[in-house]
């Protein structure tokens, strides 16, 4: 695998060059010699192309559950608009986590974003459950924390700006995931539970939802907001 890994960025080292020496006659000799390596190990450009896509997995979820909820759901969506990446369920052991896919850094990034946001909604829930009456059936108390994080998003969702895919990078993630996804199983999320004062909960989930912020991104790159420019 590392061979294949050191033979596919020779190769696409070789395709930049060719793209960007304005000397034509090294630009078609460059090209000349990617072409030769991809025919000799049966290799073809999607094979190449397919090495801009990374991956990169969030450290924890806010669910670990087979079935998880709704707004587990939503945050990953707003996360993949936000940041221009695509993802799949994991495990950490008996953990849930979330791989991103997507070019250049964007996984990274989107990761990164989804552990803040996760910390800042399941630290909201927690207040806002401290806030309910103790005599509060537990069944009932659960299901307004999740009406709660699933308006939370919704709020959050009022401070990103949708990254602008391109239709290329749109197909090459639809490859990977052709390429990853063998083996995989769908999940339907889980709504949350219809009780008693859910609509308060959702209209307090969503004006906290407004205040999420994403201060620093990876290694500290400032972050206006939700996918702000740095």
């Amino acid at each position: 695998m590392e061979n294949k890994e050191k033979l596919l960025a020779k190769i696409k080292k070789l395709m930049n060059l060719a793209r960007k020496n304005t000397n034509p006659h090294e630009a078609a000799l460059a090209l000349e010699r990617a072409q030769k390596l991809m025919r000799e190990h049966r290799l073809t450009e999607t094979d190449v192309a397919l090495t801009e896509i990374s991956e990169a997995s969030s450290a924890s979820a806010p669910s670990d559950a087979v079935k998880i909820p709704v707004y587990m759901s939503h945050l990953i969506g707003m996360i993949r608009r936000a940041f221009g990446v695509q993802s799949y369920l994991s495990w950490r052991k008996t953990k849930r986590s979330v791989v991103f896919y997507g070019p250049d850094e964007r996984p990274q990034i989107a990761a990164y974003a989804f552990d803040v946001l996760t910390r800042q909604m399941m630290s909201a829930r927690r207040e806002f459950s401290a806030g309910q009456r103790k005599s509060i059936k537990r069944a009932t108390k659960t299901g307004r924390a999740d009406a709660f994080c699933e308006a939370w998003v919704h709020g959050a969702y009022q401070a990103i700006e949708e990254f602008a895919v391109t239709p290329a990078e749109q197909d090459l993630m639809a490859v990977y995931f052709q390429k990853i996804s063998e083996g995989f199983t769908s999940v339907t999320p889980r709504d949350a539970k219809k009780v008693r004062g859910d609509d308060g909960a959702r209209g307090a989930g969503f004006r906290a939802g407004q205040n999420a912020r994403l201060n620093h991104g990876v290694d500290g790159a400032e972050q206006l907001r939700l996918g702000g420019a740095a």
